[in-house]
């Protein structure tokens, strides 16, 4: 009669290293994954900043140009215009203009000019480390809007009043 099957020394030993490896194995992709959520937020909002910004240079170039051929008076119709209108190409999303209504219900990584209130609006994807510092009519908005305003006047100006692109909800992303 051959005595019962036991686990050895060895089989106890492989099961506990099998079992810290596939704990360690877990912990690096659990912390991979937060790595990869970061570097994608950390990237939407370069993109945003960088539409932003190439948004604001392209409107001074069209008012270098309206200035050049003597156009003056054509400046002062823009405010409240979209400020994408002036980019060669619409950023990633860019849903054209829409309503207020269509607006607040964008789905996430998505643009569009709401006619109604005069505003470029946009709703991130990834907000985990995003703060809305301002609230929109007394409620949190979940969204980034700028709009084409009048730059205030000053003593440098000689009487000219340029435009520039604001932001209307003021954010701060916390990944720096």
């Amino acid at each position: 009669m051959t005595p019962p099957r036991t686990l050895g020394y060895y089989a106890t030993s492989a099961w506990l290293q099998g079992s810290v490896f596939l704990l360690l194995c877990l912990l690096l992709g659990y912390w991979l994954l937060g790595a990869l959520h970061d570097a994608q937020e950390r990237g939407e909002k370069l993109a945003v900043e960088l539409a932003v910004r190439n948004m604001r240079t392209a409107m001074q170039l069209a008012m270098g140009e309206a200035l050049m051929h003597q156009r003056e008076g054509e400046i002062a119709s823009w405010v409240g215009s979209d400020p994408t209108r002036w980019l060669g190409r619409q950023p990633d999303g860019h849903r054209g203009e829409c309503s207020a209504a269509e607006a607040d219900n964008l789905p996430a990584g998505a643009w569009c000019f709401d006619r109604e209130r005069r505003e470029l609006a946009y709703r991130p994807r990834n907000v985990e480390h995003l703060r809305i510092l301002a609230t929109d009519g007394g409620r949190q908005t979940e969204q980034l809007r700028w709009r084409v305003a009048r730059a205030p006047e000053s003593a440098a100006s000689g009487g000219f009043v340029g435009l520039r692109v604001e932001v209307v909800t003021p954010y701060k992303w916390l990944l720096d």
